[in-house]
């Protein structure tokens, strides 16, 4: 959100994750650039076409530990958000201020939704008060001086905080006519790079991260990009029994909805193991990859996401945001399993030949909102307290997009508190201290929360172990 400078971010994230992370690369080897003691991992900006903007360089590294280098991608849009106006924010305000309170705002955001309330009036008694005589008798001088200065508090608050910082979150999240355009040219931008990293063949793997409101808009274009990759050219050369990763990973979601396994025996119902989930998810990959799909897309890293609110603002209400991911419009992690009239089994994938008296064993391929069974799903978020400290934007994803199979949530998201450490229970950690309005920290190692001040604050370790650089 805002008006970010292009490559300024991308700068500052290589530091976080490669630059200073000694693990990446044996310290004793020399500095490439220099031949002497290195104090820092190497990294070079390079023009790269694939950008399409002379703005934008891709970042590319030294070899590392495992015998890779690592390119980095900036996507950047902010441009493509131009001529926002009070107009289209003031829509998307009143919107959200209008909700029934007690059917569509969602307890986490209640209390943020009542300061709103009073901002709102406050603004309007002191503007009215100002403007309009009491009594008959006309404002007086002071009153009138006090209107002024409220007003242009207020508008200074419109221009620098309600345009320039939500703007695009009321432009992007809000499908008007005036929005459409600037919509589909986000995302189409983003679908082509990606297209066109993919069909370069120089990676083995690609990780998507993205912050704020960039993790909506990278959700839209994963979820574009995949329906267009979740077909196997080849599926009708494989015979039963070929996609063993694929069955295991859709019994794991059965078992956790409590719904019949392949093996005929019923699920267990209980939640679901993320960490065994995650590693499904990259065996069913493998698989997937072998079996002639070009989809490289290993993780989706989201930091400070207002997804966690995406019944407030990507839906009309809770019950809106279901029927959405029901109909596959919003891909879900685990996807949403779908009945087999043969099988008797509920799948995220489905046989396109329907041949009949076909098992569980027999070839398949996923349905166009598959996504997450491929494609891990890690979130950092900061606990928000009393509006001050932590981050109110961001939050826990898995419980709204978690796939609703029959009333129990399924979640294969692996959701982390970090700026401060979480426990279990969702208590701040022993030697975690609170952060004010940590939105822009997720990937700053000196706006750690961490009381005991380890060289690789919680935050930052957590990123880079999302990230996974030296997996293969």
């Amino acid at each position: 959100m805002g008006e970010q400078i292009p490559m300024q971010t991308l700068n500052t994230f290589v530091d976080a994750v490669w630059t200073t992370d000694t693990s990446l690369v044996n310290q004793s080897k020399p500095d490439p650039n220099t031949g002497a003691a290195r104090s820092e991992n190497a990294f070079w900006a390079k023009p790269d076409n694939r950008n399409t903007s002379s703005e934008l360089r891709r970042i590319t590294t030294e070899r590392d530990d495992a015998g890779n280098y690592t390119d980095f991608y900036e996507y950047y849009w902010a441009h493509l958000m131009h001529g926002t106006t009070w107009e289209h924010v003031q829509s998307w305000i009143m919107d959200l201020l209008l909700r029934n309170p007690f059917k569509r705002v969602p307890r986490r955001v209640f209390h943020a939704w009542v300061v709103l309330w009073i901002i709102a009036a406050v603004t309007v008694y002191f503007t009215l008060k100002g403007m309009l005589p009491s009594d008959g008798v006309p404002p007086t001088a002071t009153q009138a001086i006090l209107s002024g200065v409220v007003g242009l508090i207020v508008a200074s608050f419109v221009s620098n905080v309600l345009i320039k910082r939500f703007g695009d979150v009321a432009r992007y999240v809000k499908a008007l006519p005036p929005n459409v355009d600037r919509r589909q040219e986000i995302r189409k931008n983003g679908v082509d790079l990606l297209q066109r990293l993919i069909k370069s063949g120089e990676y083995d793997r690609i990780v998507v991260v993205a912050h704020s409101l960039g993790t909506i808009v990278a959700y839209d274009i994963l979820s574009m990009l995949f329906a267009e990759y979740n077909e196997l050219e080849g599926l009708s050369t494989l015979a039963p029994g070929d996609q063993p990763e694929r069955e295991k990973l859709e019994d794991m979601i059965r078992d956790a909805a409590g719904l019949p396994l392949s093996t005929g025996a019923d699920g267990s119902g209980h939640p679901m193991d993320v960490d065994a989930y995650q590693a499904q998810q990259a065996k069913a990959l493998a698989e997937f990859r072998a079996q002639g799909s070009p989809w490289i897309i290993s993780d989706f890293v989201t930091l400070g996401s207002p997804l966690t609110h995406a019944e407030f603002l990507m839906s009309e209400s809770h019950a809106d945001l279901r029927r959405r991911q029901a109909h596959r419009l919003m891909p879900t992690c685990p996807p949403m399993p779908e009945h087999d009239g043969t099988t008797k089994l509920r799948h995220v994938s489905y046989d396109p030949d329907y041949t009949s008296k076909r098992t569980s064993a027999h070839p398949r391929q996923p349905h166009h909102a598959a996504l997450f069974a491929y494609t891990r799903w890690t979130n950092l978020y900061s606990d928000e307290l009393l509006l001050l400290t932590g981050d109110l934007i961001s939050g826990p994803v898995g419980q709204a997009f978690g796939a609703d199979v029959d009333g129990t949530i399924v979640s294969g998201i692996r959701d982390i508190g970090v700026l401060p450490a979480l426990t279990k229970d969702g208590e701040k950690a022993d030697k975690h201290h609170r952060t004010f309005f940590s939105h822009n920290n997720y990937w700053n190692p000196k706006k750690g929360s961490d009381t005991d001040h380890p060289e690789v604050p919680h935050h930052i370790a957590e990123l880079r172990r999302a990230l996974a650089i030296l997996q293969p």
